[in-house]
């Protein structure tokens, strides 16, 4: 991939806290057209912060919902003004580890491809460049219903990261075919 052709998407409420470290990652990826945070009625200063977090790239705007809609329809939300050919969501309270787009778009053949979620956590560092999550194969795992079904099942103890975490990055044109 030679020039910037994901639209990262960011549903957000009352994440002021959040927000920034969750911005910083989307932007430091090259392959990153545009990144819009949706502020879902937030009574914090959610929308605030995260205008200050752009640093001046020019690729952030930000959508002030005036009605709390939930995650999936701050998701949709700027779909329609969008055109980037790939589309990306990220939770206000996760981030993307570097490189993570350059991985994904190795390989061309896919319309809709996942990976590992990373969380921010209250103990965990703020400089986000200096994480690294466990590597996974090489090779995709491909999910059938009854797997994805599986994979969402949450364990007591156990750090939650089921399938339905994942951060997944939709071309247009499966959107556009599918609706």
């Amino acid at each position: 991939m030679t020039e910037p052709q994901v639209c990262v998407i960011i549903a957000a409420r009352n994440a002021a806290r959040t927000i920034p470290v969750a911005i910083a990652s989307a932007l430091r990826e090259p392959e990153v057209a545009e990144v819009v945070v949706v502020d879902d009625a937030s009574t914090d200063d959610t929308a605030k912060v995260a205008r200050a977090a752009d640093g001046g790239s020019g690729r952030l705007s930000v959508i002030r919902l005036d009605v709390n809609g939930g995650p999936s329809f701050a998701r949709n939300a700027p779909l329609a003004s969008s055109r980037s050919p790939f589309i990306s969501i990220l939770d206000a309270d996760d981030f993307f580890l570097e490189g993570r787009f350059r991985e994904l778009f190795a390989s061309a053949d896919w319309d809709f491809a996942a990976d590992n979620i990373m969380m921010i956590r209250d103990d965990a560092a703020t400089d986000v460049s200096k994480i690294t999550a466990p590597r996974f194969s090489a090779d995709p795992e491909f999910l059938d219903f009854e797997r994805f079904i599986e994979g969402n099942i949450s364990s007591r103890r156990v750090q939650r990261g089921e399938l339905g975490f994942l951060k997944p990055v939709i071309s247009r044109a499966f959107l556009d075919r599918h609706g």
